[in-house]
């Protein structure tokens, strides 16, 4: 099973090189670590040489929102991003770490909507999206390998790297991410801003390909509390200094 990034040749083009913008939803402050695989990112856009081939330079623009509400900060990408009359948008969520090659390797693969997938910040860290058949990701590849260059159709994707092609949106109603309430059998429950995009792509006629080289590169930064371990003293031993 390969799930190494090879970068690939990017789709062709007459004239110019591909523009891409690289949208960051975020709050006031980004982790370093996803600080440094953008910057190695972006060194990567250039003319550089991979595999012993010079690759050609992606137009690269980067676009940062800071919004309390990610639904928002993504509305707002996606306007920012046509006016600056891109090809494609990249979302790359400020939680993120991933590969230095993950817009090569996404280009490479000439998808309208194609991303990678990845686990949630908090245990049991299923991973996140959704099949076609509207059952979470996890569930429908439970037993069986998953991997390798082939692309995975799937019903649905978190939002924290997603490749899409401009010209998507304008087949979509505005606000092209949104967080509508539904019930289903009394309960109520609210659809994830990414996951209500993918489906109304879907339902618009695009398809949503889960990358998985891409998809084994990426990290999800969380944060978790130390405390010190808790030691159970024995009657007997009830005035000893436990260290």
């Amino acid at each position: 099973m390969s799930t190494k990034l090879d970068s690939g040749k990017l789709p062709h083009r007459e004239a110019k090189p591909i523009r891409v913008a690289v949208c960051v939803p975020s709050g006031d402050m980004v982790h370093a670590d996803f600080a440094m695989a953008l910057a190695a990112m972006a060194y990567m856009c250039g003319p550089v040489v991979i595999n012993g081939q010079k690759q050609e330079a992606i137009d690269l623009i980067l676009i940062n929102v800071k919004d309390s509400l990610v639904v928002m900060g993504r509305n707002t990408l996606v306007d920012q991003a046509q006016k600056q009359g891109v090809d494609y948008l990249l979302f790359l969520d400020s939680d993120m770490v991933f590969d230095k090659r993950t817009l090569r390797q996404l280009l490479s693969r000439g998808m309208d909507i194609v991303g990678g997938t990845y686990v949630k910040r908090r245990p049991p860290n299923t991973l996140l999206g959704h099949a076609t058949d509207g059952r979470l990701l996890e569930e429908a590849i439970s037993g069986q390998q998953v991997g390798g260059e082939r692309l995975y159709e799937a019903g649905a994707l978190p939002g924290g790297c997603l490749l899409i092609r401009m010209s998507v949106f304008d087949k979509l109603k505005k606000p092209y991410f949104q967080t509508p309430a539904h019930e289903t059998d009394g309960h109520v429950w609210i659809e994830g801003e990414d996951i209500f995009f993918c489906r109304t792509a879907r339902e618009a006629g695009f398809k949503v390909w889960v990358d998985w080289p891409t998809s084994f590169a990426l990290a999800h930064i969380g944060q978790e509390a130390f405390r010190i371990p808790s030691v159970e003293i024995k009657p007997e031993a009830a005035n000893a200094i436990v260290h």
